[in-house]
């Protein structure tokens, strides 16, 4: 079966999954023990917020007493910048998405965002919407995967279970992570056969990307115009080759999850 590259993360919302949290991630480059890693394991909208939605990053230089002051201040208003209120923040074709899942993820969104160090002042309410379309479109993706009739093998899921293992140091470590966070093997099982089967469902929908010599060339000439100590093309060629690939790949599942969205019943509610 053939997945979806490594550089597309897989979020999960629909109910009866992790039931402590069901939008977490477990950063590809980082450990659990670096990553809290349980608050975002698994993502389905292939692309980054950052990219789709441009927000900025903040001036470099150190940082002065008035900064650290405000920072605090924003970190302590945290909590009320949440949606208030009850009931889903959407609805799709019958799916209710909740409003404690969507304030987990904004929360660990702007963490992930204040440890970049972007700046999202005036900001906050585009970043809600754009993480509820991030929600819409999993779900339309979960749901469109499980419509196709994909099929996972016990093998399949095994081979993931072992490959998400082996990111602990010990079974013991593993085995305490899930208790602190209220989930257990079968719960994993079952998110990982729901991440194969959208990665194929993906797979299945999207065609395989192809870079030019001349996209590569130019992406190199703007590589070296923004650093001085850069390698020759040819040892950097296959890097920018597949960092283009993904942004082709990225493109055509918002494309995918535009097409899925017309032909759907959709209802924001926030």
């Amino acid at each position: 079966m053939q997945n979806a590259p490594l550089s597309f993360h897989v979020h999960l919302y629909r109910k009866g999954f992790t039931s402590h949290n069901r939008c977490a991630t477990l950063p590809l480059n980082k450990t659990p023990k670096e990553s809290n890693w349980m608050k975002k394991l698994f993502m389905i909208l292939a692309i980054s917020i950052i990219a789709v939605f441009g927000l900025t990053a903040c001036s470099s230089g150190e940082e002065t007493e008035s900064n650290k002051g405000q920072d605090q201040e924003k970190d302590n208003s945290a909590e009320t910048d949440e949606l208030q209120g009850s009931g889903p923040v959407a609805v799709v074709n019958g799916e209710e998405l909740s409003r404690k899942d969507f304030n987990a993820q904004y929360q660990s969104m702007k963490e992930q965002y204040s440890q970049m160090g972007m700046d999202l002042e005036g900001k906050e309410e585009q970043l809600k919407k754009s993480i509820v379309d991030q929600m819409i479109g999993s779900e339309l993706l979960i749901q469109s995967a499980e419509e196709a009739g994909i099929e996972v093998s016990n093998k399949e899921i095994e081979k993931k279970y072992s490959e998400f293992s082996q990111r602990f140091e010990s079974e013991e470590q593993m085995k305490q992570a899930l208790e602190e966070n209220d989930t257990n093997e079968k719960e994993i099982k079952e998110q990982l056969k729901l991440q194969i089967k959208v990665d194929e469902y993906i797979a299945s929908n999207t065609e395989k990307p192809e870079v030019t010599e001349e996209e590569l060339k130019k992406e190199y000439d703007a590589l070296k115009s923004q650093q001085e100590d850069v390698e020759s093309f040819e040892k950097v060629k296959p890097s920018l080759e597949q960092q283009l690939q993904s942004q082709k790949k990225q493109q055509q599942v918002v494309e995918l999850v535009q097409k899925l969205r017309e032909n759907a019943e959709v209802e924001v509610k926030i």
